[in-house]
C-alpha cells in the first residue's frame, strides 16, 4: 500500500501514517533519514498538508520519528520500541504530583530569597 484510499474508511493521516511506518520497519527509509517535508508528503499522498501534520504526530507518538526545526527523522525502530515502551511505564499523576511539589518549593525559595535581598545591608559586604 502506497497511496491513499478513498474506500479506505480510515481517516487519511492514519493511511499516511501507516504507508511511512511500514517504509520506516522495512527499512526503506533508514533510520537517521529525512521523512520528507510536509509539502512533499502532501504532494505524494495528495492529501492536506494539517493532515500531513496529524500523520507526523502519530508517528512521533509511536517513536518512529523525531521533529526537529529542520524537519522530521525516521528513527530506528528498535529504539523506536524501547521509547514506547519507556514512556507507557511513566506514571503521569506521579509526575504531575511532584512538579506541583516542586513548584510550590520554588515560591518558597523565591520568597525567602526575596525576604533576604531586602534585609541586606547597601554596600556592606
Amino acid at each position: 500500500m502506497s497511496a491513499i484510499s478513498k474506500d479506505d474508511p480510515r481517516p487519511e493521516s492514519e493511511q499516511a501514517a501507516d504507508i511511512l511506518r511500514q517504509e520506516i520497519l522495512r527499512g526503506d527509509i533508514k533510520p537517521g533519514a529525512h521523512v520528507g517535508s510536509v509539502r512533499d508528503l502532501a504532494t505524494r499522498f495528495k492529501i492536506s498538508g494539517m493532515t500531513v501534520q496529524r500523520a507526523l504526530a502519530i508517528l512521533r507518538e509511536d517513536g518512529l520519528i523525531l521533529t526537529t526545526s529542520r524537519g522530521s527523522y525516521a528513527r530506528d525502530p528498535e529504539q523506536a520500541t524501547e521509547a514506547s515502551e519507556a514512556d507507557a511505564g511513566v506514571d503521569l499523576p506521579e509526575v504531575l504530583r511532584q512538579l506541583e511539589h516542586l513548584t510550590s518549593q520554588v515560591s518558597e525559595l523565591r520568597g525567602r530569597l526575596e525576604a533576604l535581598e531586602s534585609r541586606s545591608v547597601p554596600g556592606g559586604a
